[in-house]
This record gives C-alpha cells, structure tokens and sequence, in this order.
C-alpha cells in the first residue's frame, strides 16, 4: 500500500519564507504555508477568506483540496478546530512558536500536542 504524502499548513502573517512569523490565530492569518515534508518543499498561498466576521472563516474548505494531513497553529477556533478533525486533518498547538521554521521544527521532534476542546479559543482576546 502506498504511503499518503505529509503536507502540513502553517497560518503565517507573512511571506518570508522559513523566517515567516505564525499567525496567533489560524482563520485571520492572511498566509498558509504548506509544507510537503516529504518532498521537502513549502509554498506560501494567500488565505482568499481573510476578510470575514469573526467565526466565519472557511479556509478548511479550502485546504481538503490541497491534501492537507496536519494543521501547526497558535492558536484556533473550537469550531474550526473540530471541522478540521472531522476532515481528517489532526490539529496541534505550536506552543506560541514564532518562526516557520521553529514551528516545523517542533514538530518534527515530536514535543507539539494535538488540539483538545480546552485549548481552541473562545473568542477575541483569547490569545
């Protein structure tokens, strides 16, 4: 059987490559990454829904296009949070990492916790 390839999304506050700044919070980010970790390779996509209400963000939608299989993030909403997971796509906290390139590195080593309820934010100002 064949192994399904690992692509990873980054919410990220800007295009600077690995250097990019993570978003605080995943549907307001106005950039993804999306790391093929096994290919090796990132590209950096606009979020087309970053001008919403707060809640109403649908990037999700978006990313089971793009066979996305793990979400890194700041921080997230428990509605998205949950949309994601029943897509498949299991959601870990980055633990505030500050870089592209710190985030994928925490993840790689293991040390980053999948989402639970408590952790997805409330609202504004959660984070």
């Amino acid at each position: 059987m064949e192994k399904k390839p690992m692509k990873v999304i980054v919410p990220l506050d800007e295009q600077a490559g690995q250097s990019s700044k993570v978003c605080g919070h995943f549907g307001s980010a106005p950039f993804y990454a999306v790391a093929d970790m096994d290919a090796n390779t990132i590209e950096i996509i606009p979020n087309a829904s970053n001008h919403h209400d707060h809640g109403s963000c649908t990037p999700a939608g978006f990313f089971s296009g793009l066979g996305i299989s793990v979400l890194l993030c700041n921080g997230i909403g428990a509605g998205a949070a949950a949309k994601l997971q029943s897509m498949g796509i299991a959601v870990y906290m980055a633990e505030m990492a500050p870089t592209l390139e710190e985030t994928l590195r925490r993840f790689n080593s293991g040390v980053l916790k999948k989402v639970t309820p408590q952790q997805a934010c409330q609202g504004h100002g959660c984070h």
